[in-house]
């Protein structure tokens, strides 16, 4: 009896730690100054649809998933300036996943190395970040915010290209943590 009540107490301890601080911490007010820091990048996912819509128009099949999954993040310097100025440094490996209507997934894994720079716009009525790249390769486009606190950033991207009755839907999330 005592070993299940060590059991019991044991988890209740690992559930409160596991609680984070930043759950309970408040979103800033987002603007160029408290933006601006170093940041450690621990999440990169990315996801593309493509689907076709029917003859009849009703229904859209899906010709093609492909799905990226970045980790091993190698010491990336990704930096925010109050400027408006940003640069990403380092690497990391990526998993991409495609997987065409019917088939089998092909799997292929790459290594990233990325030396990148130039300017990005705030839109605190949208709450969005326009990243517009000078050099380098490594991100680009608008973001919205789904998390602004003093220790984390989470920003998401999602853009729909048509082409004719092809439909081409990306989305991306960079889960972000302040050095």
């Amino acid at each position: 009896m005592k070993f299940l009540k060590f059991i019991f107490i044991l988890c209740i301890s690992i559930a409160l730690h596991s609680c984070s601080e930043d759950a309970n911490e408040p979103p800033l007010l987002l603007s160029n100054d408290t933006i601006e820091g170093n940041y450690d990048i621990t999440s990169m996912i990315v996801e593309q649809v493509e689907t076709v819509a029917s003859s009849s128009g009703n229904s859209n099949l899906i010709l093609t998933t492909i799905t990226g999954v970045a980790d091993s993040f190698d010491d990336i310097n990704f930096a925010l300036n109050a400027n408006g100025t940003y640069t990403a440094v380092g690497g990391y490996r990526v998993v991409v996943t495609e997987v065409p209507n019917g088939e089998s997934p092909i799997t292929d894994t790459e290594i990233m190395i990325i030396n990148a720079s130039g300017t990005y716009q705030l839109d605190t009525t949208k709450n969005t970040i326009t990243f517009n790249p000078a050099s380098g390769e490594f991100i680009e486009g608008e973001f919205g915010f789904n998390t602004f606190t003093s220790s984390s950033v989470i920003i998401s991207q999602e853009d729909i290209e048509v082409n004719g009755n092809t439909t081409y839907t990306l989305k991306g999330t960079i889960s972000l943590v302040r050095k």
